[in-house]
């Protein structure tokens, strides 16, 4: 009767029933099955009348039918969403799926129902009419959890009630079966309660139908919500599973049989959970998602959310260029990576890892034909795909060190401005993944905002340390005003000397006036350095730099320091400023010597090749970790000495690179440091 009301708001609603054939077929279907159950129940078990036993054994034939019935009412809806996502093909194939279940449910319903007859043995059935609608049950509540998940947001309050209710019904009908698989029979209490249950849940449905809920139009799929229901399926399959294995072992386990049974349950429970939390199974599980089940490979909302999540995340405590690694590879489901950038002027260096196994001393030239060739074409490098060591179709070789590495992947480029200013090497995924058209492009629209992100950085970190230049002139201004004042002393001083210079009262002023100033200028010396910006505007010229590197080491030889020099060669030539050289070596062989302790040897060396002249400074004192070299040293005020300003080494590299050169540090705590400074040969 609640099945009759229910197709009578149907047959009121024209527009919905022929929009929904299925369902007032799936509502007739279950019409037809409480009324054979009521027949069944009145007259079937006394009765010898043919028609009245005939409709008897059709009870378990009808049950299945109405499941299989509400399942292609299902199916239909969800086969018009895979269309509208162009999933024709996995459309068509899951149709096929779902016929030979239904073409093989109905033959073993056809043969239960023909041993009902006598016709053979009913042993020869056995259960199966029960694991029959124990799937059919299961892949309802899957189809019911999957259709709402891919409806709407805003389309759900037409649907909520009706996919409750169905999905009630059928939760019900699979603990039925479930409980009548386990010890070969059918609960007789739970059987006679599913008049009650349909009635409850009967009701749900009828408002969704009134409500005109709207199943095809508007639906958004989901790949947290495909793979929470693959987990579901594979999760009760699992335990279904070691349930059933369970009652076994415990049935033919004899005296042993319930702890066997305990054993075996726990054992496989502890399994379950180290296999939820596999990240390699995760990962093979969404890679098959996406293949089988989806047109396009990523969900775009989700995945730049959490790019977006993770690159702004200042509560973690990476840096910004951890995030960035870390956005890449959670988008390629790789477990770790690391970053390259143009921090020297030439060539690009390893400033980050996430998850990397080992720092990297391999650098990359600006003018390397690998780099020119992707930065020009934006080129996404699938390591995998290299044959030879060449960029394929062109005679560009890949530097060994990334293409001999097996554990290496991909190779993205970060492209700012038409221009490379680094790149991000990550290692092989958890799970077999395809590059192809979308997912370089993802990468790329990636990679760009990754870039804009650094350069960023970059520029508020010019911004920070013109800042804190602006502060220190801001201070050196009171430090002008009192030295102007002693000069005032001085010359008023300097002017009375030739009227008064034989007096002695003037001479004794004197005296007292000289040591005041000198006093005030001692004490202005020790509070502040005064230092003014590297020119950009002097002129360099190519220069023999030898003589300036003997000269700058005989000064700090005079001065008592334990310093040597080795070169080879009689001439040395690079384009530099003897003057800026000059204070740069001050500075960089000065803060040698502070860093040594009881007056070990700091040695100063040259050498050369084709390019570059290369002046090196190496000492063996308390040396530097790698992170203050990357971020601190050359960051004005920011100092290991103890009173110093940090301005040293700011200004050395600052002059180094208004020659076109560059300045080069490796450094490890407690093994010294090694300075290299390159000047061009030009």
């Amino acid at each position: 009767m609640a099945y009759a009301v229910l197709f009578g708001l149907l047959i009121d609603k024209k527009q919905y029933k022929e929009e929904n054939i299925w369902l007032s077929v799936a509502v007739l279907a279950s019409i037809l099955w409480g009324f054979i159950h009521v027949i069944d129940a009145v007259a079937g078990a006394y009765t010898t009348n043919i028609v009245l036993l005939t409709l008897s054994y059709l009870v378990p034939f009808i049950d299945w039918l109405k499941g299989v019935l509400w399942a292609l009412f299902l199916y239909n809806h969800l086969r018009h969403i895979w269309n509208s996502q162009g999933n024709q093909n996995y459309s068509k194939n899951a149709g096929m799926i779902i016929a030979t279940f239904i073409g093989v449910g109905f033959f073993i319903e056809g043969a239960n129902f023909a041993s009902q007859w006598g016709l053979f043995d009913r042993d020869i059935v056995g259960r199966l009419p029960l694991f029959n609608k124990l799937l059919v049950s299961f892949s309802i509540l899957l189809l019911v959890e999957n259709l709402y998940r891919n409806i709407a947001s805003e389309n759900r309050w037409g649907v909520r009630f009706f996919c409750l209710g169905l999905g009630s019904i059928y939760a019900f009908n699979f603990l039925l079966y479930s409980d009548s698989v386990l010890y070969a029979l059918i609960d007789p209490d739970l059987f006679q309660a599913r008049g009650v249950v349909n009635i409850i849940v009967v009701p749900l449905m009828a408002v969704a139908i009134s409500r005109r809920a709207n199943w095809s139009v508007g639906v958004s799929l989901s790949r947290r919500a495909a793979f929470h229901m693959v987990s579901l399926i594979a999760g009760i399959a699992y335990l279904m599973s070691i349930s059933v294995l369970g009652y076994y072992i415990r049935s033919f386990g004899g005296d042993w049989g319930k702890i066997l049974q305990v054993s075996f349950i726990f054992a496989a429970f502890v399994g379950f959970v180290v296999i939820i939390y596999s990240g390699r199974i995760r990962s093979t599980i969404l890679v098959l998602l996406n293949k089988y089940f989806f047109m396009y490979k990523f969900d775009y909302r989700e995945e730049w959310l959490r790019f977006i999540q993770t690159m702004t995340a200042s509560e973690d405590h990476y840096n910004i260029q951890e995030r960035a690694i870390k956005a890449v590879a959670n988008i390629m489901d790789s477990p770790g990576g690391s970053l390259w950038y143009l921090e020297k002027p030439d060539s690009y260096s390893q400033i980050a890892m996430w998850n990397f196994r080992r720092e990297m001393d391999e650098e990359l030239h600006v003018d390397d034909p690998f780099v020119n060739y992707i930065e020009k074409n934006h080129w996404v490098v699938d390591l995998n795909d290299i044959a030879g060591g060449k960029i394929p179709k062109t005679d560009i070789k890949i530097p060994q060190w990334i293409s001999q590495n097996p554990e290496f992947w991909l190779l993205v480029p970060l492209i700012h401005h038409s221009r490379m200013i680094g790149f991000i090497i990550i290692y092989q995924p958890r799970a077999g993944r395809e590059l192809n058209w979308e997912t370089i492009d993802i990468l790329k629209t990636v990679s760009l905002q990754i870039a804009s992100y650094l350069a960023e950085q970059e520029t508020l970190k010019a911004l920070s340390i013109a800042s804190e230049f602006d502060a220190f002139n801001r201070k050196f201004a009171f430090v002008i005003h009192d030295i102007k004042n002693m000069a005032s002393q001085l010359s008023l001083l300097q002017r009375n000397a030739d009227k008064h210079g034989d007096n002695p009262d003037f001479q004794k002023d004197m005296k007292l006036t000289v040591k005041n100033t000198v006093e005030k200028m001692n004490d202005l010396l020790s509070r502040i350095n005064i230092v003014n910006e590297p020119s950009k505007t002097r002129e360099f010229a190519v220069i023999d730099v030898k003589p300036v590197v003997m000269a700058s080491v005989e000064t700090f030889k005079t001065a008592g320091h334990n310093v040597a020099f080795k070169g080879q060669e009689d001439i040395y030539c690079a384009l530099s400023n003897h003057d800026d050289l000059e204070t740069v070596l001050m500075h960089i062989i000065q803060n040698a010597l502070d860093a040594s302790e009881d007056q070990k040897l700091v040695e100063i060396s040259l050498a050369q090749d084709k390019n570059y002249v290369m002046i090196k400074v190496a000492d063996s004192g308390t040396g530097m970790d790698k992170d203050f070299i990357r971020n601190e040293l050359f960051r004005p005020f920011r100092s290991l000495k103890e009173g110093g300003y940090g301005i040293g080494a700011y200004e050395s590299r600052q002059l180094i690179q208004n020659m076109s050169g560059r300045m080069e540090v490796k450094s490890k705590p407690g093994a010294g440091t090694l300075v290299t400074i390159y000047l061009k040969k030009e």
